[in-house]
C-alpha cells in the first residue's frame, strides 16, 4: 500500500436529523477521460482530530522531507471467517443454551469459551492448549469483548466440565431452534454411531476391539440427525458398544432429554433384531429400517431367480418392464410385499447399487486370483514341508473374506520342490491352488444385486390405501446417508481424533464441541446450497468458504506517535457474493467496527 498515491475519502450517509460521515483511503486514476476512485482501506467513522492525523500523515508520506514516521500495518487478524462462524452461534442462540441457569460470577462466560472452541474445530483444529495461540491470531477476541490474556490453557480445562454439564440443555435448546426455523425438518431422525480410535490407555470410557479402524482402542459416537443432517443428540458410549444394544438407550434419551414427541426413527439394519423392534412397538414409536440380505427371501417368498438374467446393460430396461414395482426415479423401484407381525415390508431395487455390486464381485474375483498367483509363487519358494489343512485354511480363509465361499473352491494339488544342502538333494512337500469357479452358484449368488428390503410400522390405512404411501417410507432410508456425512465430517475435517483429554467428562465436552462444530459447519453448507451464487457457485461446502473468506482480515495500523487504528482489508465482489447468500452482509459494514471492543487489544507481537 503505497500512501503517496493516496487520499482520504469520505462519504455521508443521513440518518434521522443526524449526518455520519465514513471515511477511507482511496486512489485516484483516469480512465475512459474520466476521474475515477478506487478504495484501498475503508476507515470507518473517525473524529475530526483523527481525520486530521490521517491528512497529516498522507502528506507526510507524499512529502519524506517533512516526516517524522510513516504509519504501518502492525499486525493482521483473522476475520471474516471467523465473523461469519461466529454469526451462526449467534443464529443457533447457543451462547443463551450455555449461559441459562448460571449460578456464579465468571470473568469469561462459557459460551464465549464453548464458542472458540467450536470454532477453531471448524476451521483449525487444534489441541486446546494451541487454541490459545490460535486465538490471539484472530478477531474474536475484539467480537467476543474478551481480553486475549484471560484465555489460557488452565481455564479450558477446567471449563470442560462445566461444558458437558450443558449438554442436555444445549439438546433441548437445539431442538425448540430447529422446530422454529425447520420444523419440516423435525419429521424423522437420523441415528447411528462411530468408532473414533483414541490415544492414551488412562481413559475409562475406551475399549480395546474391533471397530471400523481395526482393532485399536476406540470409544464410540452414537448421534441423531434431522432430515437436514442438523445434529439434534448425541452421547458418547464405552468401545465396543454393538449397535443393536444401543436402542432401548435411544428411547430413553429421547423421552428423558429432549423437549419433543419422537417423530419417525431411520436407522441401519445392523441394529435391527426382532426385540429392538418390538421394543419400538411397545413404545408406539415408528420406525424405517432394512432387513438383512438374506432373509429378503425368507420375508418376501419370491422366487428370485428371475432377476438372475439382468445384466448391467438391461436392468432398468427390464425393471421398466415389470408392472408389480412402483419407479419412484430414473434408477429406483419398488413395491409392497407384505404385512406380518403388524410390519410392513417394501422391497427396492437400485440399477446404481445392482451394477456396484456386480462391478465389486468382478474386482473380488480378480483380486482373488492375483492373491493365488502370489501364494503359489511364495509355495514354489518352500524350505520346509508345507501341511495340507493349514495351506488350505489360508485360502479358504481369504475367500470368506472376500464373500466368496459360495462358488469358488481352492483345489489344492501336492508337489515337491527341490532344495540342496550341503550334503544331499532335499524334497520339500508344498502345494499349487487351483481356482475352481462354480457358475451355476455364481449366478445365483448375484440374484439379490440391487434389492433391499424394508420395515416399518407405519401401517396406518386410509380406506385400501395406506397413509403413509410406498414412496414416503422409501425416501427417508434413502436420505439416511445424510448422517453418514455427518460422521464424515466430525471425523475428518473437524477432525475429532487426536484427543489430548482423558477424563471421561473431558472426553464428552470434547465430542460436543465436535458436533457444535458441526453444526456450523451444516447450517453454513446449507445455506450455500439454498442461495446459489453467480461468481461463486462453485463454493457449496464449508470447507471452501471458509478457505475464501480468510483473505478478509482485521488489521491494525499505527505509528509510534498516534494510537493504533483498525480497518478491514477491503471485501473483494465474491466475499460480498458469499456474505449475500449466507444472509450475513453486515459483517463488512461500517458498523463492524464501531462494535468492536479496540480498547482490550490482544497480547500479539508482530509478524
Amino acid at each position: 500500500m503505497d500512501l503517496r498515491k493516496l487520499h482520504l475519502h469520505w462519504g455521508a450517509c443521513k440518518r434521522g436529523r443526524k449526518v455520519h460521515k465514513s471515511y477511507s483511503l482511496a486512489r485516484a486514476y483516469r480512465q475512459d477521460g474520466k476521474n475515477r476512485k478506487e478504495t484501498v482501506l475503508k476507515l470507518g467513522k473517525l473524529t475530526d482530530e483523527e481525520a486530521e492525523q490521517w491528512r497529516q500523515l498522507l502528506q507526510a508520506a507524499k512529502n519524506p522531507s517533512n516526516a517524522v514516521v510513516n504509519p504501518t500495518v502492525m499486525d493482521n487478524y483473522a476475520y471474516l471467517d471467523v465473523a461469519v462462524m461466529l454469526e451462526t452461534w449467534n443464529f443457533w442462540g447457543l451462547s443463551e443454551a450455555f449461559d441459562a441457569g448460571e449460578q456464579k460470577e465468571r470473568m469469561v462466560p462459557l459460551s464465549s469459551l464453548a464458542a472458540i472452541l467450536a470454532i477453531n474445530r471448524c476451521v483449525d483444529p487444534a489441541s486446546k492448549s494451541r487454541t490459545t495461540m490460535w486465538f490471539r491470531r484472530t478477531a474474536l477476541p475484539f467480537l467476543l469483548n474478551m481480553p486475549a490474556s484471560e484465555m489460557n490453557p488452565s481455564r479450558l480445562f477446567r471449563e470442560l466440565d462445566c461444558i458437558e454439564e450443558r449438554k442436555d440443555a444445549i439438546a433441548q435448546h437445539l431442538c425448540k431452534k430447529m422446530h422454529e426455523h425447520y420444523p419440516d425438518s423435525m419429521k424423522a431422525f437420523f441415528y447411528d454411531l462411530s468408532s473414533t480410535t483414541f490415544s492414551g490407555s488412562q481413559c475409562l470410557l475406551m475399549s480395546w476391539g474391533h471397530c471400523k479402524e481395526g482393532y485399536e482402542n476406540h470409544i464410540v459416537l452414537a448421534l441423531i440427525v434431522n432430515t437436514k443432517g442438523l445434529p439434534i443428540y448425541w452421547e458418547i458410549l464405552e468401545g465396543g458398544t454393538a449397535d443393536a444394544t444401543t436402542i432401548g438407550w435411544l428411547l430413553d434419551r429421547l423421552k428423558t432429554k429432549l423437549p419433543i414427541s419422537i417423530p419417525t426413527m431411520v436407522f441401519d439394519r445392523g441394529m435391527v433384531s426382532d426385540d429392538n423392534l418390538s421394543l419400538l412397538e411397545t413404545n408406539e414409536t415408528k420406525y424405517i429400517s432394512a432387513m438383512d440380505k438374506n432373509q429378503i427371501e425368507e420375508i418376501t417368498k419370491i422366487d428370485f431367480n428371475q432377476f438372475t438374467s439382468m445384466t448391467a446393460d438391461d436392468a432398468e430396461l427390464q425393471m421398466n418392464q415389470r408392472s408389480d414395482f412402483i419407479k419412484l426415479d430414473e434408477i429406483t423401484y419398488c413395491k409392497e410385499v407384505c404385512m406380518h407381525n403388524n410390519r410392513r415390508y417394501v422391497l427396492c431395487f437400485n440399477a446404481q447399487l445392482f451394477n456396484d455390486q456386480r462391478k465389486a464381485r468382478i474386482e473380488q474375483l480378480t483380486n482373488f486370483e492375483s492373491f493365488v498367483k502370489e501364494q503359489n509363487r511364495e509355495l514354489l519358494l518352500a524350505k520346509n514341508d508345507r501341511e495340507q489343512a493349514s495351506t488350505k485354511d489360508r485360502f479358504d480363509g481369504r475367500l470368506r473374506k472376500v464373500n466368496l465361499h459360495g462358488f469358488v473352491e481352492i483345489q489344492l494339488e501336492e508337489m515337491y520342490v527341490p532344495k540342496r544342502t550341503k550334503k544331499m538333494l532335499k524334497a520339500i512337500r508344498s502345494y499349487q491352488a487351483k481356482m475352481l469357479i462354480n457358475e451355476e452358484k455364481k449366478t445365483a449368488a448375484g440374484k439379490l444385486d440391487g434389492f433391499w428390503l424394508l420395515v416399518t410400522n407405519h401401517i396406518e390405512k386410509d380406506g385400501d390405501r395406506f397413509v403413509q404411501d410406498t414412496t414416503s417410507v422409501v425416501q427417508p432410508y434413502r436420505e439416511k446417508v445424510i448422517i453418514e456425512s455427518s460422521f464424515r465430517d466430525i471425523k475428518s475435517f473437524i477432525e475429532i481424533a487426536p484427543i489430548h483429554v482423558w477424563k471421561p467428562d473431558h472426553v464428552r465436552a470434547h465430542y460436543t464441541i465436535c458436533v457444535l462444530a458441526h453444526l456450523i459447519d451444516r447450517t453454513l453448507t446449507m445455506r450455500l446450497h439454498e442461495n446459489p451464487g453467480k461468481t461463486t457457485a462453485n463454493v457449496v461446502s464449508h470447507e471452501r468458504l471458509y478457505d475464501e473468506l480468510a483473505e478478509c482480515e482485521l488489521n491494525r495500523i499505527g505509528t509510534s506517535q498516534w494510537q493504533n487504528r483498525y480497518s478491514l482489508t477491503e471485501p473483494k465482489a465474491k466475499h460480498k457474493e458469499l456474505l449475500k447468500r449466507l444472509n450475513m452482509s453486515h459483517l463488512i459494514g461500517d458498523a463492524v467496527l464501531a462494535g468492536m471492543n479496540f480498547g482490550r487489544k490482544p497480547h500479539v507481537t508482530s509478524n
